[in-house]
């Protein structure tokens, strides 16, 4: 596996936490890898601190960027790489020593130009398990947006020359949603795609991360990004399209349940309510796809009840916070 692996991270207001997720990278036990920091116009010390690092290895490169969002900034760093794959990490997270070489060999050994795996470490994902598998593209985008497959580009690797020869960069104007748009995209232009269900990632609960925030622009950026991934689909089915809409409508849920926990809701009436008549009147999408009865009994509960659903996942954060 002597090929060279690009690792694009984009820096921003991370300087709490970039020092190991660089580390993590430096100390992999694949080392022929490219490590690009793009500082997209960090206004803490982020850049001061992948400079230093840059000192102490000659592999990292880095890039110093005015603010343009995270979908601007891997796409500079895209335009520079030199790797036969790459990978993205984000700012705030970490990897296992194996990330590198997990990911290549699971794309390399089953032929296939795009690595996925299902599987990180977080607050709600710590399964693990050495499964690993072929699956077809329509199969990776029904996933992605049922929830099984993580929509972001971290956790996966991509052949470069494969995103080269069909043009897939990240559309800037999309900063929420801009990882599962990048990775339909990249669906559509293959037959199948490695799955593995190894943790390797760690993401890390950041509660300055803008990605890990509640806002409504952002939740509409995300639904903007669905209408743009529709629009691009060469690949289509009743499967994938009835996966489309649950995502679709799993947004009217994150809306009301994020004006509600920010008791926003009467600043947003408006939008609140069509999300609540959204619930109640798609209902039946969810019930339709292969979720679990627990995800299923969850939404008929917030159709009908999204107040008490609201309360509830209030009380459950308290107590688990004390």
């Amino acid at each position: 596996m002597k090929k060279r692996v690009s690792v694009i991270i984009p820096v921003y207001n991370v300087e709490k936490f970039i020092l190991k997720t660089v580390e993590s990278v430096m100390n992999q036990d694949y080392k022929d890898v490219e490590i690009i920091l793009v500082n997209d116009g960090s206004p803490d010390n982020s850049a001061q601190i992948i400079d230093e690092l840059a000192k102490r290895d000659s592999r990292i490169i880095c890039i110093h960027k005015e603010n343009g969002g995270v979908s601007s900034a891997r796409n500079a760093g895209l335009k520079i790489a030199t790797g036969e794959y790459v990978t993205f990490i984000d700012g705030d997270d970490w990897v296992e020593p194996n990330y590198i070489s997990y990911l290549l060999e699971l794309v390399e050994k089953n032929n296939c130009e795009i690595g996925m795996n299902k599987n990180n470490y977080s607050d709600y994902s710590m399964n693990s398990s050495d499964k690993e598998y072929v699956v077809e593209a329509e199969k990776a985008i029904e996933w992605i947006y049922l929830g099984d497959i993580f929509v972001a580009v971290w956790n996966k690797i991509y052949k470069m020359s494969f995103l080269r020869d069909n043009d897939i960069l990240f559309d800037e104007k999309i900063w929420y949603g801009e990882g599962m748009l990048f990775n339909i995209d990249c669906l559509q232009f293959v037959d199948r795609v490695a799955v593995g269900e190894k943790c390797v990632y760690h993401q890390v609960s950041n509660p300055n991360s803008a990605m890990r925030k509640f806002n409504v622009n952002s939740n509409l950026c995300g639904i903007k990004s669905l209408e743009i991934q529709k629009e691009h689909w060469k690949k289509s089915n009743p499967a994938i399209l009835d996966a489309w809409n649950y995502h679709r409508r799993a947004f009217n849920l994150t809306i009301a349940w994020g004006l509600l926990n920010s008791n926003m809701e009467k600043e947003y009436q408006e939008l609140y309510d069509s999300c609540v008549r959204n619930l109640r009147k798609q209902l039946w999408i969810s019930l339709k796809v292969p979720i679990s009865l627990k995800k299923k009994l969850i939404y008929i509960a917030w159709a009908i009840i999204p107040g008490v659903m609201s309360m509830r996942c209030k009380n459950k954060a308290k107590r688990k916070g004390n």
